[in-house]
Parts: C-alpha cells; sequence; structure tokens
C-alpha cells in the first residue's frame, strides 16, 4: 500500500495556508502535512492546534545554511508556498532547496486570478518567480483562484455586514458593474489545492480554482436578495481608478517607510487593488475564458464530478446571520480590527 503524500506548507498559518492545512486534513487522499513555519513562529497558538491535529511544525531560517533548507524538504513530496505578496523574493531559496531536495512538486504563492504581465505587479512578480521555477527545472502546479468573496461585502442600512466589510478596499463599483469575474470563499480554496495536489495530470501545468463568476452588479444584487435591503452603490470609472493609481505610486515612492508600514497601508492597499480591479472589472482578465487563452486547464474540466464549493450567496447569508468571530477571511474587516 502507498504511503501518504508528505506535503510542505510554507505560511500554514496564515489565512490561505490555514484553508489549504484544513483541505489536506478533510481530503480522502491520504496526506502527511508538515507546517513549514519560521522558527520564532514554531510555538505560536495556530501552529499549536496544528500540532494537536497531528500537523508536523518545522521550523526554518532562511538566513541560516541552505543544506538546512535542503534537510527540511528531503522527506516532502509537494511544497505549497503561502508567503504573502510582499515578500515573495523569500521563495527562491525554498525553489534552489526543493531542487536539490528532489522535490515533487512546487506551488508557489499565487491565490489571486491570472493576468498577463504588465497589469499588476504583484502578478509580474510572480511570474517571475515561475521563471526561477522553470530554469531549475523544478516540477510544479500553478494554481489561480480567482478574488475571494471576503474582499467585497457590501453595507446594508442595517449594518449587519458591517463586521465583514474589508475597510482597506474601495468599494466603489467600477465603470458600469457589468464585467464578470472569477471568485471564490478562501475556505474552500484548500479543498480545491488537495485535489489538484493529489494527481499527477497537473504537474506542470497552470490550474483555474474557481467557484463562480459574477460581475459588481450581480455582486450587489445577491447582497440585497440576501438581506432583503438595498446596499448603497457608489461608482468609480477607469479613468479615475488610474489616477488613484498614479498618486499612491507617488506617495509611496516619496516615503522613507516601507509599503507596509501602517502610515501607508491605505496607499498600497489602494495601489494594488486598483492594479487588480483594472484587471478584473475593465480588461476581464480575472475570467474562465481569458485563463483558457493564458493556457490554464479549468478545474472543472479536470474535476466535473467535484463538489463545487460555497456559492456568494451562502456567503453572505453566513455574513448577515452569524457571529463573524471566527469567519474565515482577511484581518482587514472592522470585527477583525476590532479584536
Amino acid at each position: 500500500m502507498a504511503g501518504p503524500i508528505t506535503v510542505g506548507v510554507i505560511g500554514a498559518t496564515g489565512k490561505t495556508g490555514s484553508s489549504i492545512v484544513e483541505g489536506l486534513l478533510s481530503s480522502p487522499t491520504n496526506f502527511s502535512v508538515t507546517s513549514l513555519t519560521r522558527a520564532a513562529s514554531v510555538d505560536n497558538s495556530t501552529n499549536q492546534q496544528f500540532a494537536a491535529k497531528g500537523i508536523h511544525i518545522v521550523g526554518y531560517d532562511l538566513n541560516g545554511p541552505s543544506s538546512a533548507l535542503i534537510e527540511i524538504l528531503k522527506p516532502i513530496d509537494v511544497v505549497i508556498s503561502c508567503i504573502t505578496w510582499e515578500h515573495l523574493d523569500q521563495q527562491i531559496p525554498w525553489i534552489e532547496a526543493a531542487k536539490e531536495a528532489g522535490v515533487k512538486r512546487f506551488v508557489p504563492s499565487e491565490w489571486v486570478g491570472p493576468a498577463p504581465r504588465g497589469v499588476i505587479d504583484i502578478k509580474d512578480k510572480k511570474l517571475e518567480i515561475l521563471g526561477v521555477i522553470q530554469r531549475t527545472r523544478l516540477p510544479y502546479t500553478i494554481i489561480d483562484v480567482g478574488c475571494f468573496f471576503q474582499v467585497f461585502v457590501p453595507k446594508v442600512p442595517s449594518g449587519r455586514s458591517d463586521d465583514a466589510h474589508m475597510i482597506y478596499i474601495d468599494h466603489r463599483i467600477v465603470g458600469d458593474g457589468n464585467q464578470k469575474f472569477s471568485l471564490i470563499d478562501l475556505a474552500d480554496i484548500g479543498k480545491y489545492v488537495a485535489q489538484i495536489v493529489s494527481v499527477p495530470r497537473t504537474l506542470n501545468k497552470r490550474v483555474f480554482a474557481y467557484t463562480e463568476a459574477l460581475s459588481m452588479n450581480e455582486m450587489w444584487d445577491t447582497m440585497a436578495k440576501a438581506s432583503g435591503e438595498t446596499p448603497a452603490k457608489d461608482y468609480i470609472s477607469e479613468a479615475e481608478i488610474k489616477q488613484v493609481i498614479k498618486e499612491t505610486r507617488e506617495r509611496l515612492d516619496a516615503s522613507s517607510k516601507p509599503a507596509t508600514h501602517p502610515d501607508n497601508i491605505m496607499d498600497i492597499a489602494n495601489y494594488n487593488m486598483g492594479q487588480y480591479r483594472i484587471s478584473w472589472c475593465i480588461r476581464g482578465d480575472n475570467t474562465p475564458e481569458y485563463a483558457d487563452y493564458l493556457g490554464y486547464v479549468n478545474f472543472w474540466t479536470l474535476f466535473s464530478d467535484f463538489p463545487r464549493g460555497r456559492s456568494l450567496a451562502e456567503f453572505y447569508q453566513y455574513v448577515l446571520d452569524n457571529d463573524l468571530s471566527d469567519l474565515p477571511g482577511y484581518p482587514y474587516t472592522a470585527a477583525g480590527v476590532g479584536k
């Protein structure tokens, strides 16, 4: 009988990483999961919870010798990276170590929608990382998932959705609001990922794993139907978004502080999301059709019988009806900031 597929998750304690860990644990495939975590975070509360579920916790130090990373990865079949956008270059020593260790599949940090070069700075950096992988001839799988449901939660007059509303995201509807883009519940990413990495036919492929595609108008209509209320609708044009991108870039470049410093957090959020919204809501990059053009394999073509994740309507209903203290989503909601 074959042994388990050993999976190491870099950044397992983050929101995306935690979804992936839970998806691996709940999969019918036999996975042995390791949380690859910074040495200083080995004993944090999330890793303690992971350990109680039988997950191996292994600390690392990127400033240490490369031989240490190689030894960590020798027993690992699949490495899944959930490194955040501002630290994408930290994947390079892992890629080099994975090649030396004989890792069978490396899944770099993507977790958003497809896009060509020259539209989104973060995506361009991710494509550079893919180049590093391909130059080493390390086996890989790219997994894009679309926009998280958690990003856009319209406010309703009663305030019932306020706690899930991301305070750093401009919720104005882009253009005429009719361009569809692909969406997924953050909590479902792990289920799709576990299925993708369980089979050899996804090796050296780009896979687009989303749940549904809706326009911003349809999203607001979904909230209206779920809540029985009319969410506020404000609009922003493509030209206005481009001006936001220009002005925030100028301020960030003039700042002596890192982009992620609290003084710059609104500017970097508006800069990054400005580029994403142009891509998603104007250009139409984040769609199954454009993903197909770029050479992605559609998850639902590969796995037509796989149970589809929670719909946006179900997610919004959950937001409206439940205490959000355990809401799977970013920490930058009103509820998260208040904690």
